[in-house]
C-alpha cells in the first residue's frame, strides 16, 4: 500500500507507442486510486478494509493548506450505515441532526400555519437521513484512514507522465515507473484524468449560485427538512439542531451576486421574506458562502482499466441533497463489483468489472440527475400557469399512498444496493 501526490501537467499523458512503455522495469500494483477529496478517502477505507493492494495518488489540490469547511452534508440511511461500517461515524465529534420528515412547497402563499405544507412525508425508526457538519466528516476521513495507514510508508512524489491502456503506466518524478491494472478517478467535478481519457461529459449547468449560511430559527425547526421551490430558485432548510439550520439557495447568478452585496439585515429581511414566516424570524448566524453550480453527468463512467467515481462522473443540482449519497453509492458498488471480480479470479481490469459497474450505477445516477434537473426547470420559472399547475401537483401527490415511496427513495439503498450500504463488510480474496 503506497500513498503518492499526484502532480497534474500537460505532458501527463503520453500515446501508448511512447518511448515511457519502452526498457523500463516497471512496479506493478493492481489499482492506481486518484484524488484527495472525502469520495477518495472512504474509497480508499473500503479498499483497505477489504483486503485489496492498492497505491493512491492525491492530487495537487491536497498539498494546499485547507480552510474551515462551515457547510453541511446529508447523509441517507443507507449512506450512514456505510459509514458506520467503515469507522467513519463513530470518529464523528460534533452532534448530528437526523431528518425525520421533509416538508416540500412552493412560495409562501403556499403554505401557512393553518394549511401546513402540501407534501410531507416521514419516517422517523430508522430516520431518512442525518445533517452532519463537513468539516466533522473530512477530520473523521482523516483520522480513520490515518489510523488504517499508519503502518504504511508515505511518500510524497508527484506523476510525471502516464500512459492509459491496460495495463496503464506511470512514471514519477523520482524516476520510478509502475503499471497498474485499473486507475479509479476520484479527481473531482473538473477532473483531468475523464478529460485525458475521452470520457464525454454533459453539461446541465444554468448559471447558478448556491448561497450557503447558517440560521436561528425562531421556532423550533426540530428534525424536520424544508424545501421551497420558488421561482428565482430551490431554498432547503436542514436542521442543525432545535433551533439551527442549514440554508442551501439556489439562485441565478446575478441574484445571488446582488445578495452578497447586501448587509447582514437587508439580507435577513430577503431571506424571510422568500421563506415565510412559518418558523418564525431567521436570523443568520455565519457567514454567507458561496457555491458556483456545475451540476453535468457521463453517459459513461468506466472501460476496462479506468473508472470513473464521485464527481468525476457526476455533480447533481443540491436541492435533494443526494450529491454525496451518490458518491458513496458509487464507492459501495465498485468496491462489490471488485470483490466479485476476484472471487471469479478476474483482475481489475477485466471488461467484466467495468461493464458490471456502469450497469449497476446506470439507473440511480439518470434517476437524480433528470429528477433534480426537471424540477429545478419546471419549479424555478417566473409564476404562471405552468408554476401553478406544478404546485398543485405536489398537494396531489401528498395525499397519495405513494409518498411512502419518497420516504424509501430518501433513506436510500433502493434504486442501487450492495452489501456496504447495508452496513456489511466483506473480505476479499485479492490478497
Amino acid at each position: 500500500m503506497w500513498l503518492r501526490q499526484l502532480s497534474l501537467r500537460p505532458k501527463w499523458w503520453i500515446d501508448n507507442n511512447s518511448k515511457m512503455t519502452q526498457e523500463r522495469t516497471y512496479q506493478h500494483t493492481p489499482i492506481a486510486l486518484i484524488g484527495g477529496g472525502l469520495t477518495t478517502q472512504v474509497l480508499a477505507l473500503s479498499l483497505v478494509h477489504s483486503g485489496f493492494d492498492f497505491i493512491w495518488f492525491l492530487g495537487p489540490q491536497d498539498s494546499q493548506a485547507e480552510t474551515k469547511d462551515t457547510r453541511t452534508t446529508t447523509i441517507h440511511h443507507a449512506g450512514k450505515m456505510m459509514l458506520d461500517a467503515l469507522g467513519i461515524w463513530t470518529s464523528l465529534q460534533e452532534p448530528t441532526c437526523p431528518i425525520t420528515q421533509i416538508a416540500v412547497a412552493g412560495t409562501p402563499q403556499d403554505t401557512d400555519n393553518n394549511k401546513g405544507w402540501p407534501l410531507c412525508w416521514e419516517q422517523a425508526d430508522p430516520p431518512m437521513a442525518w445533517v452532519v457538519s463537513n468539516q466533522d466528516l473530512k477530520t473523521a476521513c482523516k483520522t480513520e484512514t490515518n489510523i488504517q495507514l499508519s503502518k504504511q510508508k508515505i511518500q510524497l512524489v508527484s506523476i510525471e507522465t502516464m500512459t492509459i491502456g491496460q495495463p496503464n503506466f506511470l512514471l514519477d518524478s523520482t524516476g520510478k515507473s509502475w503499471s497498474c491494472d485499473l486507475v479509479i478517478a476520484c479527481d473531482g467535478a473538473n477532473s483531468l484524468l475523464r478529460k485525458q481519457a475521452g470520457f464525454t461529459v454533459i453539461d446541465q449547468s444554468r448559471n447558478e449560485t448556491a448561497l450557503v449560511t447558517s440560521v436561528q430559527t425562531e421556532r423550533p425547526i426540530g428534525t424536520i427538512a424544508y424545501q421551497r421551490f420558488l421561482p428565482s430558485g430551490p431554498l432547503a432548510l436542514m436542521p442543525i439542531s432545535t433551533k439551527t439550520a442549514s440554508i442551501v439557495w439556489s439562485l441565478p447568478n446575478s441574484e445571488a451576486e446582488a445578495l452578497t452585496r447586501q448587509d447582514k439585515n437587508s439580507f435577513e429581511d430577503t431571506l424571510n421574506a422568500a421563506f415565510g414566516n412559518y418558523l418564525g424570524r431567521l436570523t443568520q448566524a455565519s457567514t454567507l458562502l458561496t457555491w458556483p453550480l456545475k451540476p453535468h453527468f457521463c453517459p459513461r463512467i468506466s472501460k476496462p482499466g479506468f473508472i470513473l467515481a464521485g464527481d468525476a462522473g457526476h455533480a447533481l443540482h443540491p436541492l435533494a441533497g443526494m450529491g454525496f449519497n451518490l458518491a458513496l453509492a458509487d464507492v459501495a458498488i465498485l468496491l462489490d463489483c471488485l470483490q466479485n471480480g476476484a472471487c471469479s479470479g478476474l483482475t481489475p481490469s477485466h471488461a467484466s468489472v467495468a461493464a458490471a459497474y456502469r450497469s449497476r450505477r446506470k439507473l440511480e445516477i439518470l434517476a437524480l440527475t433528470f429528477a433534480t434537473q426537471g424540477l429545478n426547470r419546471l419549479l424555478t420559472r417566473k409564476p404562471g400557469p405552468l408554476y401553478q399547475m406544478a404546485c398543485k401537483g405536489m398537494s396531489v401527490l401528498g395525499q397519495l399512498p405513494a409518498k411512502r415511496l419518497l420516504s424509501d427513495l430518501a433513506m436510500g439503498g433502493k434504486l442501487a444496493s450492495a452489501p456496504l450500504l447495508s452496513g456489511k463488510l466483506r473480505r476479499s480474496d485479492s490478497r
